[in-house]
């Protein structure tokens, strides 16, 4: 080892490898956020749950390679063999020498709770790593498991620690060239074992090579590369090929080889674009429902939720069908993402989602305040309230309330906040707990000192508060941050006088600009703006004088007041047509989602007459005529179901 590096080993590591692994500093400014994110960065901790899962599939099944170090064994060093040892020269010794004394001093450090990282290894480790490049193959990989019998070092940046993996890493690439798939495999695979696989630069480039090559892999070398490809968790340059070799091998994996691959996919955040495949593995779980683990249930529907992007026949609504009878056997986690698919499809299972409320209620005060967030949401979306025996929503706020869940909330402010975002969804508005989030200390410790930081949710419970609960004590946001907020979280309201490429639910709203405009007499009686500025999309505002006639509304609400909540500027009779786009529409029904059922009722609360216009029944009217017809009608419907 050079001078420099030793000079290095001695600092912080800030810069953790100097001169041949320079090109990995970059990676550490990205992981520095709290001391929870990236961990495989920061030290050689836990390895996720679902990976451990994973492997062990792998393992057992004959596919991947052991990570047990049960394999290196040495006899005992006496305290007084060991002080020798630390006083060899080693410059004197030969390499088989230096390699055989790693396993005595792992055998040593392990009994003794000493780490790696002891300065007194330092020469020792630097004449390992120099004479490594003159180690065979398999006396490699006894160096990697070796250096895993070392007690956990604090981080894989721990001094010794990084100098022998770094090395390791350096020779496996040179000779990875001249490797065959399952020998590459092998070696990604202890870098896994040492948590670097992140970091390695050799499981980098072997990982592209193999995404490259994915045709000529077979079904285990297959697993195996998206296996390492999702804890790596990012995607190769040749991604999409290991999809096509997916579905051409496809009838060769089992259940668990298609949840393996699913985490490779979603970990590596690819989501899978041939739908066909994605059917075919909806076909497959819904075959295997009975025996499938919970861990790959919620690797797969994790991974069909990021896919699917288009209606898939009803194949969502069957597999959800198929899963209701599990779900009494699957943990609070697992029905959380069963939960999250219908969700996110827009597909509503009543019984589903009935049972599931049923067994976290009986588990609520197990659950995380973050899966009692993504409930919540399921059943504000759907504007569905369980009829379980004892209130959900109410059990949810009770749990809120805990002061053992302190710890937690403190921990985890933004779900806590959306949680409670998501329960106005559903008319319940705990004002003591709205009033908790919107004080200044609970906003700065989950979000921070700036207000741009903070989340859509606190402009909402801003506005909440200020229409439900105007006659209770609530902390409200300053008027600058609200408007700062509003600016950050809307959208412009699609305008003919700014042409762009405009999407689907924004060409609807000019079309219905455009014939109510005809229908009223003038570009004056209809405008387009934010009444409600916690909603990302603007809406469509009239005005009618007692009579009945179209009143001039183009200044009714000046730029100014953008950003604050718009009541009806006078006594006149004002109406808002809110445009429900065609995400906003539950599948094979009519019936917008919760977010545009709880706005038209707070445009109700605040003095105006409201009514969705559904892009599920806009889109089937052809002729100018009809439109005005179905419009008109709407209007008046509106105008007499005021309440």
């Amino acid at each position: 080892m050079t001078s420099f590096m030793r000079i290095v080993r001695n600092l912080t590591y800030t810069s953790y490898r100097q001169i041949s692994f320079a090109n990995r500093i970059s990676v550490f400014p990205k992981c520095q956020r709290s001391l929870h994110c990236s961990s495989s960065l920061f030290g050689k901790m836990f390895k996720e749950r679902e990976n451990s899962h994973a492997y062990g599939i792998l393992e057992n099944k004959g596919i991947a390679a052991s990570l047990s170090t049960d394999m290196i064994t040495s006899p005992s060093l006496s305290e007084d063999e060991f002080q020798t040892l630390m006083l060899t020269d080693w410059s004197k010794k030969s390499r088989t020498e230096i390699y055989e004394t790693f396993p005595k001093l792992a055998v040593y450090c392990s009994e003794h709770n000493m780490c790696i990282s002891n300065k007194i290894f330092d020469d020792y480790i630097d004449h390992l790593t120099d004479n490594l490049k003159y180690a065979s193959d398999d006396e490699l990989k006894t160096i990697f498991y070796t250096l895993n019998k070392f007690p956990d070092p604090e981080s894989v940046r721990t001094r010794n620690y990084i100098e022998v993996w770094v090395a390791l890493d350096d020779e496996c690439l040179k000779r990875s060239q001249n490797w065959s798939y399952d020998q590459i495999l092998s070696f990604v695979a202890l870098m896994y074992m040492l948590n670097v696989t992140r970091i390695s630069d050799f499981s980098h480039k072997a990982l592209n090579k193999l995404a490259t090559r994915a045709k000529n892999l077979t079904p285990g070398q297959l697993v195996q590369a998206l296996f390492f490809i999702g804890v790596w968790r990012k995607s190769p340059f040749d991604m999409h090929n290991l999809e096509i070799q997916l579905k051409n091998i496809f009838s060769e994996f089992s259940i668990d080889d298609l949840a393996i691959m699913s985490m490779g996919f979603f970990k590596s955040k690819t989501p899978i674009r041939d739908m066909d495949l994605v059917l075919s593995i909806i076909d497959a779980i819904i075959a295997n429902v009975k025996d499938i683990h919970e861990v790959s249930l919620a690797a797969l529907l994790k991974l069909i939720r990021y896919s699917t992007r288009v209606s898939l026949d009803d194949r969502i609504y069957r597999l959800l069908d198929a899963l209701q009878h599990e779900v009494p056997k699957l943990s609070v986690m697992c029905n959380v993402h069963i939960a999250l698919l219908g969700t996110t499809t827009m597909h509503l299972h009543e019984d589903c989602l009935l049972k599931i409320a049923n067994t976290v209620v009986n588990n609520i005060s197990k659950t995380r305040i973050k899966d009692l967030e993504r409930l919540v949401l399921t059943y504000g979306t759907f504007n569905l309230v369980p009829q379980t025996k004892d209130c959900f929503f109410t059990k949810v706020i009770d749990e809120l309330r805990k002061p053992e869940r302190m710890e937690e909330i403190n921990y985890h402010g933004r779900s806590y906040a959306c949680c409670l975002a998501y329960l106005s969804l559903l008319n319940f508005y705990p004002e003591d707990l709205i009033n908790k989030v919107l004080s200044p200390e609970f906003l700065e410790n989950a979000y921070g000192k700036y207000c741009y930081n903070y989340g859509r949710e606190i402009l909402m419970l801003n506005y909440i508060a200020d229409i439900f609960c105007s006659n209770a004590v609530v902390n409200r946001l300053p008027v600058k941050d609200a408007k700062i907020l509003a600016k950050k979280y809307t959208d412009y309201v699609p305008s003919e006088d700014h042409p762009k490429q405009y999407n689907v639910t924004e060409k609807m709203v000019l079309d219905v600009i455009r014939n109510l405009r005809e229908m009223r007499g003038g570009k004056q009686y209809v405008i387009g703006d934010h009444i409600l500025p916690h909603y990302q999309r603007g809406d469509i505002i009239i005005c009618d004088d007692p009579s009945g006639a179209p009143v001039d509304i183009e200044s009714a609400f000046p730029t100014k007041d953008f950003g604050l909540l718009r009541r009806p500027p006078n006594d006149n009779v004002w109406t808002v047509l809110v445009i429900a786009g065609k995400n906003a529409i539950i599948h094979n029904t009519d019936t917008a989602t919760g977010f545009f059922i709880s706005k038209i009722k707070e445009l109700k609360a605040i003095g105006y007459n409201a009514t969705l216009v559904p892009w599920s029944i806009y889109s089937k009217i052809e002729s100018t005529q009809e439109k005005a017809y179905y419009l008109k009608q709407l209007i008046e419907n509106c105008k007499k179901n005021k309440s």
